[in-house]
Order: C-alpha cells, then sequence, then structure tokens
C-alpha cells in the first residue's frame, strides 16, 4: 500500500488578501512620499528665493540711502573747490595759456596745501600735475567717464564730482573740474584730507547692508564692488579673474547675474546697484556679490 503524500495546509483567505492589498499599496506609498518630499524641497526652494528677493531689495534700498548721505556730505566742500579755481586760471593767463610755464606747485601752496592740481589734456591725459603717482593717467581706458570729462571741458561750467579713491592709490579724494578758458584743457583739483575722512566713516556700505545680511543664514559671503570692478569690501579669491568678468558683465548690462555650484551647494549672485547722477562725472553706482549656500533647500 503506498505512503500519502502529505498535504500542505492552505494560508487563510485573509493573509492572501493582505499580501495583496500591500503589494498594490507599496508602490503608491512610496509615490505619495516622493511626491510630498517633492513637494516640501520646491517650498524650500521657493521660500529660500523670496528671503533672497527680500534681502537683495532692502541691501538696494539701504545702499542708496547712504549714497544720499554721502552726497549731501560731498557737497559742502563744493564752495571750497569752486573758489580754489580762481588761483589756477590766474596762473594759467599768467603763463601765457601755456601750462608747461604754470607754477602749479605756487598754486597749490596759494591754496593751503591742501589740493592737488590736474591739467587734462584733449586726449583725456593727465599732462601736469601737482601730484607725480598720477602723472600721464590715461582716461580713454574709461570711456563713459572720459565722454563725460570731455563734455566739461567743452562746456562753461564748474562741475563737484563725489568724494572717490584716486587711481594709484586708493585713498579718497574729493574732485571738481573747470574747463580751461580756451577749451584747450580741463583744469582738476583734487582734495585729499583725514577731516572728511572721518565724517564718511560714519556712513559705510559694508556696515549698512551687514544687519540686513545677518537676518539671511543663507548668505555665506558678500563682497561690494565699484563701476570699474575694484573690490571694495570682502576677501580676495583665487578664481578672482572669473568673478570680476561677472561684476563686469553685471555692470555693463545693468542686471543680476547668477553661477550656481551644485557641488558645493552654493549660488552666488551679482546684484547691480544703480546709483546714477547726471550732476557728478563719476558713477557710484556698484555690484554687490552674494554668495549664498543652497544645501537647506536641498535636504
Amino acid at each position: 500500500m503506498a505512503a500519502k503524500t502529505p498535504v500542505r495546509p492552505l494560508l487563510p483567505f485573509m493573509l492572501y488578501l493582505l499580501l495583496a492589498i500591500l503589494l498594490v499599496m507599496a508602490p503608491v506609498v512610496c509615490l505619495l512620499s516622493l511626491v510630498d518630499s517633492m513637494g516640501v524641497r520646491q517650498e524650500l526652494e521657493m521660500n529660500a528665493e523670496d528671503f533672497r528677493d527680500q534681502t537683495e531689495s532692502g541691501i538696494a534700498l539701504s545702499m542708496n540711502l547712504v549714497d544720499t548721505g554721502l552726497k549731501l556730505f560731498d557737497n559742502t566742500l563744493n564752495h571750497e573747490m569752486q573758489e580754489g579755481f580762481g588761483p589756477f586760471i590766474a596762473e594759467y593767463e599768467r603763463a601765457g595759456r601755456d601750462p608747461g610755464a604754470m607754477d602749479l606747485l605756487r598754486v597749490k601752496e596759494q591754496l593751503g596745501g591742501r589740493m592737488d592740481l590736474y591739467i587734462i589734456n584733449t586726449s583725456g591725459v593727465i599732462e601736469y600735475t601737482t601730484y607725480p603717482p598720477e602723472l600721464g593717467y590715461d582716461f580713454t581706458g574709461i570711456p563713459s567717464f572720459y565722454d563725460r570729462i570731455t563734455e566739461i571741458r567743452l562746456g562753461d561750467a564748474f562741475l563737484a564730482d563725489r568724494v572717490v579713491a584716486e587711481i594709484s592709490t586708493g585713498e579718497l579724494r574729493k574732485y571738481a573740474y573747470m574747463p580751461s578758458p580756451d577749451h584747450r584743457y580741463l583744469f582738476e583739483l583734487g582734495l585729499a584730507g583725514s577731516e572728511f575722512r572721518q565724517y564718511r566713516t560714519a556712513l559705510k556700505y559694508r556696515e549698512t547692508v551687514r544687519e540686513l545680511v545677518d537676518i539671511n543664514p543663507d548668505i555665506l559671503e558678500i563682497r561690494i564692488f565699484n563701476c570699474l570692478g575694484e573690490r571694495i569690501t570682502g576677501k580676495k579669491h583665487p578664481d578672482d579673474d572669473a568673478r570680476l568678468a561677472m561684476v563686469r558683465q553685471a555692470y555693463r548690462e545693468k542686471t543680476t547675474l547668477e553661477v550656481e555650484n551644485a557641488t558645493a551647494g552654493e549660488l552666488t549672485r551679482y546684484l547691480f546697484i544703480d546709483m546714477p547722477d547726471s550732476e557728478y562725472a563719476s558713477d557710484m553706482s556698484m555690484v554687490v556679490e552674494l554668495t549664498y549656500t543652497t544645501k537647506a533647500a536641498e535636504a
């Protein structure tokens, strides 16, 4: 008589049903989790973007307010500088309108020794000056500025500029311009003095925007550049050649540019701060480089 094959007990029907439900639901749960995760990430990215926009709007407003305050102070020096052109032009006439025969050092002493004198020719070159470091400087290297001083030379009016960094050393100076009577030259006075530096220290762009920057924890670094691409604040970087190219492009196109480094989890934005004023020769517009971390939104 043959042995009977043992029969496995059948699994309960409810267990089969439970397994089937789990197999069906597992992909749905995974999909829902993925959608929820994507939604949270998108919301974080949108919040970060909104926060960036608010921060950058505040920076632009603050820098314009600082510039307005600096402009008010700069203008208090205009009268003194305008009077300085009296002896300057008198010496030009005494020398028979020959700059080479002028005694510029004597005029500087006559003005109290606080102002340097510059004579710029039609080619935009400083041909004569009491300040040797800038002798021979060619303003055609800055086309927009050269066009502006040419316009001043061909006109008949005194024009006071802002307090800006001098080309050779970066020291602050207050400049003013007056065309020669025959319009062959542009006369320039440059006032350097600790008395106006100490007042300007109360109004600084970096300190003004620092408070706004501190509110946004995503900002890793801030640097400020002037219209020539010169770094006003911030540390030097090994890749500054590439960064300065972005600064100059942002200034040239008068827009905001950005570069993302996904590997490092960083986003660098170049914010153009528009601060032109047709009353002055110098353009006080700036570019702010803001480096953000994107790791919080990517987490």
